[in-house]
């Protein structure tokens, strides 16, 4: 901790830093813009067959209002509303925040020591506020080296670390510095696998001219990625540290020599983006779409709303954040295992007595929709650690097989 705040007050560093990332961009992007355009001319990758989702049922508490903001570490999601957070546990409602504040963004990042994950919200005033597993928000900029530095968006390095976007900088939170970097405006930005990605706000006042920016936060080098011209892109980083850009025509992907590649050509107009696990999810038009490997995939008739935007899940999941409501999807792969159907007479052998609804367990389990939207709870319960069902109730290994292939089927990136 002392050495967070203590190289957050280093501004020969931060300023050291930048003139350093400055010249290396002015002598990177000859040649990286040789190469990205060269990957653009490429053609996109053939659309493979249609792409099958199902809703995830989410209890939202309709109660609290739009919902502002989300954050997801995969157990805990948290829904920020103004005036409000609503936390649930597992996929089961635990406890409702009352907080004064009107929520912008929200993320999970790790802890400044580097134990645990912190669920934070920032509000409209640039507070970077932390909700603790009891109690009420505290403010913990000055714990990621920030100070009174409005922050406009937080998140996750991947792999411990935490960046954030600020009033015409960046900063990067390591575990051992915070280091501030010159930007200008911003006009999109995007974290992960160890690197940061900005777009800048079209003035020209960031370090190396126009196009995109992906800073490595060990080595500190930074490389542009010029696009063509149009509508600030859509940003994300995957999990491995490879860039992903989308503009209203057209979705590219950083490849292994660090050129970005296209590979789709959109049917209508992107407008969402998100990194879920080892999914990459958009929104294309009115639809949505998988990008993997072997290509891209699309619904047909999903009929999504164009001014949602997609978050991220670890379970593979992405959510659908529109005009405050909130909606879950999963990709229906993996279609060999059994079917609710099948599992329900597991369920009330087994499970009934405690998780129907208003039982005694605190988790209705009664339907197909609770058992997709809490898998990774089942999955860890009742396969791996085996503590459900509660002595006294038998479950034959013939049972807890179809429920380990039920959890495989709907969450296939999750599972071994």
């Amino acid at each position: 901790m002392k050495l967070l705040r203590r190289a957050a007050s280093l501004a020969a560093l931060a300023a050291a830093s930048v003139s350093a990332l400055a010249a290396s961009v002015t002598a990177l992007a000859p040649p990286l813009a040789a190469l990205a355009l060269a990957g653009c001319a490429a053609s996109a990758a053939a659309p493979l067959p249609q792409l099958a989702v199902r809703p995830v049922a989410w209890p939202a508490p309709g109660e609290l209002g739009p919902v502002r903001a989300l954050a997801d570490d995969g157990r805990r999601v948290v829904l920020f509303h103004d005036g409000a957070a609503a936390i649930f546990v597992d996929g089961a409602l635990a406890r409702v925040e009352r907080a004064p504040h009107r929520w912008t963004s929200a993320a999970a990042l790790p802890a400044p020591d580097g134990h645990g994950t912190w669920i934070v919200g920032v509000d409209a005033e640039g507070r970077l506020l932390r909700l603790p597993g009891e109690g009420a928000f505290e403010l913990v900029s000055d714990r990621y080296g920030l100070e009174r530095a409005p922050v406009r968006a937080a998140l996750g390095l991947g792999g411990g670390g935490a960046a954030f976007a600020l009033d015409g900088e960046i900063a990067v939170a390591d575990g051992a510095l915070v280091t501030r970097y010159a930007t200008g405006p911003l006009a999109a930005f995007a974290a992960g696998g160890g690197r940061v990605a900005f777009a800048p706000g079209g003035d020209g006042s960031a370090p190396g001219g126009d196009g995109l920016r992906a800073l490595d936060v060990a080595s500190r080098a930074l490389r542009a990625y010029p696009l063509p011209d149009g509508p600030a892109p859509l940003l994300a980083v995957t999990g491995a540290g490879a860039l992903l850009a989308a503009t209203p025509a057209a979705l590219y992907e950083e490849d292994g020599a660090g050129v970005l590649r296209l590979r789709l050509q959109a049917s209508a107009a992107l407008h969402g983006l998100a990194v879920s696990g080892d999914r990459v999810w958009f929104a294309d038009g009115d639809e949505l779409g998988v990008l993997d490997d072997a290509g891209a995939r699309e619904t047909r008739g999903a009929r999504l709303p164009r001014d949602g935007r997609l978050i991220g899940s670890p379970s593979g999941d992405v959510w659908l954040l529109a005009s405050g409501a909130l909606r879950r999807f999963a990709a229906a792969e993996g279609d060999a295992g059994p079917a609710w159907d099948e599992i329900a007479p597991v369920f009330a052998r087994a499970c009934a007595p405690c998780h129907l609804p208003r039982g005694e367990g605190g988790a209705d389990l009664s339907t197909g929709a609770a058992w997709t939207s809490r898998r990774d709870a089942i999955a860890r319960r009742v396969i791996e650690e085996r503590t459900m069902p509660p002595p006294g109730r038998a479950l034959s290994e013939a049972d807890r097989a179809r429920i380990r292939a039920f959890v495989e089927r709907v969450s296939p990136a999750r599972r071994p």
